[in-house]
């Protein structure tokens, strides 16, 4: 086997190992002498193919970010959100502990560490509003709202969504409970956005 194969294939069972740990531990509750532990690897292992404990968090995160935005660019939904919906639903769900480190705040005292794990995030967030946009384009915007509008509009309640998940120091049930309340919040004010609350004649 070649070395380069070799080294991603242990890099992989890490991010594996480690993924399953940081999300039902989180980030201050998992450590490195666990992963070891309950997953048969050895600390030199992790330490040679990762910078430490930050670092092998961010590489998680990230793969889970890379995982979502691969399975849902191949997925056909157009400009129809709720399909869009469903499918982020059903890969968070085949998906738990990917739905955990995506949407869970992490606290760190690290300023770089957070930098870095926003701007991994930053491409989840992205990829949604796409998504959203894309919406847009199918529908009719009322006269005075510019698509531009329609987008900062979306950032601000994704931002507020996004603040009433926290679920780094959460049990994995009440963690469930606040995921699924939050896609059916989004769901239904994506809605709202999309098509108002006013019936058409009464406009």
């Amino acid at each position: 086997m070649e070395k380069n194969l070799k080294t991603e294939i242990t890099k992989a069972r890490i991010i594996k190992a480690a993924t399953e740990e940081f999300a039902l531990y989180g980030f201050d509750g998992a450590a490195v002498n666990q992963i070891c532990q309950k997953h048969g690897i050895s600390k030199g292992l992790i330490y040679h193919n990762f910078g430490g404990k930050e670092d092998l968090y961010l590489c998680c995160v990230e793969e889970a970010v890379n995982g979502f935005i691969a399975y849902m660019s191949g997925k056909d939904f157009g400009t129809d959100f709720k399909l869009y919906m469903k499918e982020r639903y059903d890969f968070f769900s085949a998906n738990p502990y990917y739905r955990q480190l995506i949407f869970a705040d992490v606290l760190t005292d690290s300023a770089e560490f957070a930098k870095n794990l926003k701007e991994i995030r930053s491409r989840f967030d992205e990829f949604n509003k796409k998504v959203y946009l894309r919406a847009i384009d199918g529908i009719e915007l009322r006269k005075g709202v510019s698509k531009n509008d329609a987008s900062e509009y979306y950032s601000l309640l994704q931002n507020i969504l996004n603040g009433c998940l926290n679920g780094g120091n959460a049990s994995a049930e009440s963690f469930d409970s606040a995921f699924i309340a939050h896609e059916k919040s989004l769901e239904k004010l994506l809605d709202f956005m999309l098509y108002g609350i006013a019936r058409e004649e009464t406009i």
